[in-house]
């Protein structure tokens, strides 16, 4: 049997103010800042009930024209990008798995009781649903010819983008007890990777699903099943020749994107989405702490521990800004050059849905309860 950890119980293990807890969090107050940068809130929209208690992180999904997201009772919704202005609503009756993908005409999602969906960009019509292996919380991707799903129990499996038949698929053993929640894959030159919750990376021949190469970036430490939690559940990048993830309770690090070659890994805790911008990575750690890498070299160029235990959601660039969300439903952003605070934006009091996107240079935020909106950033 495979246990499956919220994320949110283990914050409250590490987070919860909790005086009988020796390892509680106290988080900090909001910091003080010299705001240099405005945001300003372009729109505003419902757009259902959020992820309620399920603990669930349904990011949103942008394309050129459209926004979409849904909520944990399977509604999903379609919003002009720049007005916010609903285009259709659809009432699945599925429970969402781990957020949209938008792209070729199709608006892909996987449920908890593992069934692969599309639905059409336009109209919100279904166009078919996949029976897959286990419990779908990866975000799918696509390149227009197959659609890729990953599921909890190790399974990445390729479906035909038009059909919904199955063309491949690609199974690793996983741990007992594992975070809840899946890296998305990723597609490029003509290969998926993949991250898993045993800390390991695959690249797997898009066309076949075979594997080119696998290579773990963290090794469990530790006596529990709890201490040797290794997940990779928050995204992958593949940029300038490399392969970066982030694992819970293991390290950073990147391998090379044709042959799995380690290249460097730092010791950190993260179980969110990282990004990177003009050769730094930024990475939000489990206790709150952001901080900017070398992507060459790994080094640590800043930190940032104002935020320290404000429960923060993964990083997003807007220009040359940085941002992240607290569970106070507050968004911060930093100086990709120092780290520095510069803006702050209160979005709703009910913290995050999951990580903020950013698509030309716009802002969306999904509040855990439903609300989304969408900003833009100017000096002062």
């Amino acid at each position: 049997m495979k246990y499956i950890l919220l994320p949110l119980m283990l914050a409250g293990l590490m987070l919860a103010g909790c005086s009988s807890n020796p390892n509680a969090i106290e988080p900090n107050d909001l910091p003080d800042i010299h705001a240099t940068y405005k945001a300003k809130r372009l729109w505003s929209e419902g757009v259902g009930d959020g992820v309620e208690d399920s603990q669930l992180q349904l990011r949103p999904a942008v394309t050129e024209q459209r926004i979409f997201a849904a909520d944990a009772q399977g509604r999903v919704y379609a919003l002009s990008r720049s007005k916010g202005k609903r285009q259709w609503k659809v009432k699945t009756g599925d429970r969402i798995g781990g957020g949209v993908y938008a792209g070729y005409g199709q608006v892909l999602y996987g449920t908890r009781e593992g069934v692969a969906v599309a639905l059409s960009m336009e109209t919100g019509e279904t166009l078919w649903r996949t029976q897959l292996s286990g419990e779908a919380l990866a975000i799918p991707v696509s390149n227009g010819v197959l659609d890729i799903f990953q599921t909890e129990d190790g399974h990445v499996t390729a479906l035909d983008a038009e059909t919904g038949e199955k063309r491949w698929d690609y199974e690793t053993p996983v741990p007992t007890l594992t975070l809840r929640g899946l890296a998305q894959p990723t597609i490029a030159n003509d290969r998926v990777y993949a991250g898993f919750s045993n800390a390991k990376l695959a690249a797997l021949d898009v066309q076949t699903g075979v594997p080119v190469w696998e290579q773990r970036i963290a090794e469990p430490k530790g006596r529990s099943e709890l201490d040797r939690l290794v997940d990779v559940d928050g995204n992958l990048i593949v940029d300038g020749g490399g392969v970066f993830a982030v694992t819970f309770q293991g390290s950073v690090g990147v391998v090379d994107q044709d042959n799995g070659r380690p290249y460097w890994n730092k010791d950190m805790s993260s179980a969110q989405i990282i990004s990177a911008n003009d050769g730094r990575l930024f990475v939000a750690d489990e206790k709150g702490v952001v901080r900017a890498l070398d992507q060459r070299t790994g080094s640590i160029l800043w930190e940032q521990d104002k935020l320290y235990g404000r429960r923060l959601t993964g990083t997003a660039v807007q220009g040359n800004l940085v941002a992240v969300g607290d569970y106070e439903g507050y968004l911060h952003w930093m100086d990709t050059a120092d780290g520095t605070l510069v803006a702050r934006k209160r979005h709703d009091h009910d913290g995050f849905a999951g990580t903020p996107v950013v698509y030309q240079g716009v802002l969306y935020a999904l509040s855990a309860d439903g609300k989304l909106s969408a900003y833009s950033m100017k000096p002062r």
